[in-house]
């Protein structure tokens, strides 16, 4: 193994100029059929991949400040390259990439991009901006609670409250009781779908409003929801903005919770 002292960049900076290395040398064009490419004559063997590799990076690539050490290299007979993983370390962190190799030694790529990954992270982002779209669009009411134009969903006639939580969360521990004890004021109004233990079931109705997949996160009918706890209202404040938006959802029922004066307050506040 190789080690060499070099300094702070960003890896994704120290690629780049890999990649306008191997663009200004030459272009790559995998052959376009065969399952396995064979070695060509005059290749080198692994180790000697590995030391070119850490011989160019330390000489041409890394600036000063930044480590750069060999940790394995790997013959890829499909596409007749070496997959070299060094490791890049700065400032006491370090992380391990991937380059490539012609097996001739020629030709440095910079690390390969898996499309199934790119596609879920995008994916991902674009609906964390719809999501932002969505609040900016309906803007939120008591709680911090979000208000959607999403029909009512039901059980058996019955408003669906969803509490997606876990165990692991501090944040789902502080709001799972104050939620149950909400609920409970609703026995035969609503049905209570609860996976602080289960972990998460209604997982579509959890991506559509929380894309980002943060817990905990709550659900009211479809018609209001938020991401995160409470806590900034505290328990009690919390227990009543509940109370309220379930009352809203049950048409004022049980009309014993619902007429309270501090909910009737509260309820006027959506209108």
């Amino acid at each position: 193994m190789k080690t060499a002292s070099v300094g702070f960049l960003a890896f994704g900076v120290i690629i780049g100029v890999i990649l306008g290395a191997v663009i200004g040398a030459s272009v790559f064009s995998a052959p376009s059929a065969p399952s396995s490419c064979p070695t060509p004559a005059g290749a080198l063997t692994p180790d000697e991949a590995g030391e070119r590799a850490i011989g160019f990076l330390t000489t041409y690539a890394i600036p000063p400040g930044v480590e750069v050490s060999l940790d394995s290299v790997t013959a890829d007979e499909q596409s007749g390259l070496y997959e070299i993983a060094i490791n890049v370390s700065m400032l006491g962190t370090s992380e391990t990439r991937e380059v490539y190799m012609t097996k001739d030694g020629e030709l440095l790529f910079p690390g390969a991009t898996n499309i199934n990954d790119y596609i879920e992270q995008v994916e991902a982002q674009k609906a964390l901006e719809e999501q932002r779209t969505r609040e900016q669009q309906y803007g939120r009411t008591i709680g911090n609670y979000i208000k959607s134009e999403d029909p009512l969903c039901t059980e058996d006639g019955k408003p669906i409250i969803y509490f997606f939580g876990g165990t692991s969360c501090s944040a789902c521990q502080w709001e799972h009781p104050v939620i149950l004890n909400a609920t409970s004021k609703f026995d035969g109004y609503i049905a209570f779908h609860d996976s602080m233990t289960t972990g998460i079931v209604d997982s579509e109705v959890f991506a559509s409003y929380n894309p980002s997949g943060s817990i905990p996160t709550i659900v009211l009918g479809c018609t209001y929801y938020r991401i995160g706890a409470g806590t900034s209202l505290g328990e009690a404040q919390e227990e009543k903005v509940l109370t309220a938006l379930i009352c809203d959802l049950t048409d004022g029922q049980p009309e014993v919770v619902c007429s309270a004066p501090e909910i009737v307050a509260l309820m006027d506040q959506l209108e």
